[in-house]
C-alpha cells in the first residue's frame, strides 16, 4: 500500500476519535451501589444495606455444602457499608442483633456455626438412658478411658475456614468505600417472622474523633416470601 494512503488512513481514525462522544464512566465490575439492595437505612452520609440468605441451597453456593449455617438454625446476613463522608468509620459489631417481635438473636462466631453443623462426639448423646450406660463402670479395668473419637473434626474446620472467610471481621470504612461480609446469628432453631425482623445496628462512629452516629435500623420485609 503507497505510503500517502497509510496515512490518509491513519488521518481519518484519529478525526474519528476526536469527534466521538466520550465514554461515560462506569463503576469498576462487581462494585455494589446502595441501589443494589432493597433492604437498607441510610442517613448522615452512611448507607447500611443487609442481604438475609433464608434458604439452605442460596446458603450452600456462598459456604458450601457443609458449611451452610441454616442447616443448624442459623441465620447467615451479608451487611454491606457505604461510608459517603470525607472520614473514616467504624461500625462496630457488637451490639448487633435482629429483632422479630419479643424475641433477640445474638450474633455468633463462625466457630459456634461450624461446631452446631458437626457436633462433638459427647454432644451427640442425647438419650439419658445411653448416656447412663456408657457412664455405667467396667467390671473389667480396662486402663486409662480414651476420649470418642471425633471423626468430624477435620469437616468441622473445613466449615470454620469457610465461614471465616466470608465474615465480616472489621466494620471500619474509608472515605468513599464500602465494606462487605457476612455475620452469624443464632435462631435457637426457631422460625423467624422474616416479615417482622428487623436488623439492629446500634453504634457507627467516626474514628478519630469518636463522633457516634445516630443507630441504625434495617427491616427484613423485602425478603419476606409472598
Amino acid at each position: 500500500m503507497p505510503m500517502r494512503f497509510l496515512c490518509f488512513g491513519l488521518l481519518l481514525a484519529l478525526a474519528g476519535l476526536l469527534t466521538s462522544p466520550p465514554v461515560p464512566a462506569q463503576q469498576p465490575p462487581g462494585h455494589p451501589t446502595p441501589g443494589d439492595f432493597p433492604a437498607k437505612d441510610s442517613h448522615e452520609g452512611v448507607t447500611i444495606a443487609v442481604v438475609p440468605i433464608l434458604d439452605t441451597p442460596e446458603a450452600e453456593k456462598v459456604f458450601g455444602l457443609e458449611a451452610a449455617p441454616t442447616r443448624a438454625g442459623f441465620l447467615p446476613v451479608e451487611f454491606i457499608v457505604f461510608n459517603h463522608r470525607e472520614k473514616t468509620l467504624e461500625m462496630e459489631l457488637d451490639g448487633i442483633a435482629i429483632f422479630s417481635g419479643p424475641d433477640r438473636f445474638e450474633m455468633v462466631e463462625p466457630e459456634t456455626v461450624a461446631l452446631g453443623l458437626h457436633p462433638k462426639p459427647e454432644q451427640e448423646i442425647k438419650d439419658p438412658t445411653e448416656q447412663k450406660r456408657r457412664k455405667w463402670p467396667s467390671p473389667i479395668p480396662r486402663g486409662p478411658k480414651k476420649p470418642p473419637k471425633d471423626k468430624k473434626k477435620e469437616i468441622r474446620e473445613t466449615a470454620s475456614a469457610s465461614l471465616r472467610r466470608h465474615q465480616l471481621r472489621s466494620g471500619q470504612v474509608l472515605p468513599g468505600g464500602y465494606a462487605r461480609g457476612y455475620l452469624y446469628f443464632d435462631l435457637r432453631r426457631a422460625s423467624i417472622d422474616v416479615e417482622n425482623a428487623t436488623v439492629y445496628i446500634p453504634k457507627v462512629t467516626e474514628k478519630k474523633s469518636k463522633k457516634r452516629l445516630t443507630f441504625f435500623e434495617i427491616s427484613l420485609k423485602p425478603y419476606a416470601l409472598e
